[in-house]
């Protein structure tokens, strides 16, 4: 099974491959257009509860910037991947941990790790978001001129436009790539997926990073419809940790990963 990686949006896969599929952390959301959700069955929490919770977590921090900015700035070292645990957020985690479950440190690693994502999931729509504002802005300043029946030279409307483009590119609104944060999302797929996912990603940072630590690359067929390049290596690893944490055992887990871009990057 494909799975796109990092991207929770299919908005944001520029180069679509046949079969994969975009991975869903249990948000309602609409039937994508192109491209399939998948969702796993197992997931711990429910969808409305899952977006309750995410809601919360965002409300914690001072602003949406400071929430976003830890998951793009992930402490990957910290064994509290949430930050400072409030007594309400942890207690919101426990509650949702079943009373018969045999291995409770598992089950909230599973329920972490989903909530995790579903905050990544909220990062990127804030993004699409803010991104199809600034379009409309640019649209807006662009018509300024015509819809005063202003000159393209005409001096005013080029201060219009350059005002126009001031605001599009304030803080929290300016285009350019989106900085995914592909380390939660390897580490939440590395538990929640199943053992036939194999990754798709055209990620630079991800794969910047991984050529540097000279993971091995190698050629493979039958992944794509053209030969690609594939790599096979520990979570942790891909993580770029030291070591296997002790609390966080399933990133011992090998994961398949096919390069989806060309070649010079």
């Amino acid at each position: 099974m494909l799975i796109y990686f990092p991207q929770l949006h299919e908005e944001l896969v520029e180069k679509k491959v046949e079969g994969a599929l975009i991975f869903d952390p249990g948000i309602d959301r609409k039937d994508a257009d192109e491209i399939s959700v998948f969702r796993p069955e197992n997931l711990p929490v429910e969808p409305q509860v899952c977006k309750r919770m995410v809601d919360d977590f965002i409300s914690y921090g001072e602003s949406l910037g400071d929430m976003f900015k830890f998951i793009v700035n992930p402490q990957s070292n910290d064994k509290d991947q949430f930050g400072e645990r409030t007594s309400a957020i942890h207690t919101e985690l426990a509650a949702r941990i079943s009373p018969e479950a045999e291995d409770k440190s598992d089950e909230e690693a599973r329920i972490q790790n989903q909530v995790v994502l579903a905050l990544c999931y909220a990062y990127e729509e804030k993004h699409l978001e803010l991104g199809s504002l600034e379009q409309n802005l640019t649209d807006k300043w662009a018509g300024f001129g015509e819809s005063l029946g202003l000159d393209v030279e005409d001096e005013d409307e080029r201060k219009a436009m350059a005002l126009g483009g001031l605001m599009a590119n304030l803080p929290g609104i300016g285009g350019g790539d989106i900085q995914l944060p592909w380390q939660k999302v390897l580490e939440g797929f590395a538990l929640l997926l199943p053992d036939n996912s194999v990754l798709v990603t055209s990620d630079v940072d991800a794969v910047s990073l991984w050529r540097d630590r000279d993971i091995e690359f190698y050629e493979k067929e039958g992944l794509l419809a053209e030969e690609a390049l594939v790599l096979r290596e520990k979570a942790w690893k891909l993580l770029d940790l030291s070591g296997l944490p002790e609390d966080r055992i399933w990133l011992d887990r090998e994961l398949t990963v096919v390069l989806n871009m060309s070649e010079e990057n």
